[in-house]
């Protein structure tokens, strides 16, 4: 196979990443309407759905990993019920989650799909609000007394009567995980924490 010179594949690889860009930013631009930015804020409870199961490995550093498998099940409650214009309150489920942890310093990264269901007030079936990725950056091993810390990212699409309506809920996440893998967190702003999230419909001026 004939080599690439580095300097020529450094100079596609900025034209390319430039063009991607440029097309996002095009693509936002189009995005046109009368737009909606409301604060959002909730506080959520979760208990393991499925056993977390480890497994371990070295790191391409030479450190000792550990990565868990599992899934939470739980709830979410609206911390400010008609600030947005979605129902926060419901059944909050977060599946495929792999949390890997560097057992030198014992921080790590949890990635996981997030799933609001929440109940209509007429009392009908469940409707799907938001789905999306938490993304969490932790402090500690969840088999210590004293679990782990997290912040991080929730970016989730939303949804109207389980039907993708073009906005998002991003927020920035609080979590405290207990040796049993249960977590309890929040999103928005409260106890002191200026945890700045909202709910968009993606629109522009």
């Amino acid at each position: 196979m004939k080599r690439v010179p580095m300097k020529r594949f450094a100079v596609g690889a900025i034209v390319t990443t430039a063009l991607a860009l440029t097309g996002a930013r095009a693509a936002w631009a189009v995005t046109i309407g009368p737009p909606e930015v409301d604060s959002a804020y909730a506080t959520v409870g979760v208990k393991p759905s499925s056993a977390f199961k480890a497994t371990g490995c070295a790191g391409e550093d030479g450190i000792s990993y550990v990565t868990y498998r599992g899934s939470w099940a739980g709830g979410e409650t609206d911390g400010s019920p008609g600030s947005t214009d979605y129902n926060l309150t419901g059944t909050l489920a977060v599946t495929g989650i792999t949390w890997t942890i560097n057992l030198q310093t014992d921080r790590g990264l949890l990635r996981g799909n997030a799933t609001l269901k929440s109940q209509p007030a007429a009392g009908g079936p469940s409707t799907k609000t938001y789905s999306g990725k938490l993304t969490l950056v932790t402090q500690g091993i969840p088999d210590s007394s004293n679990g782990a810390q997290a912040r991080g990212w929730l970016s989730a699409a939303t949804y109207t009567a389980s039907v993708a309506d073009g906005g998002s809920i991003l927020a920035n996440v609080e979590f405290v995980i207990q040796p049993s893998f249960a977590a309890n967190g929040e999103f928005g702003t409260s106890m002191g924490f200026n945890d700045l999230s909202v709910a968009t419909n993606n629109m522009v001026c």
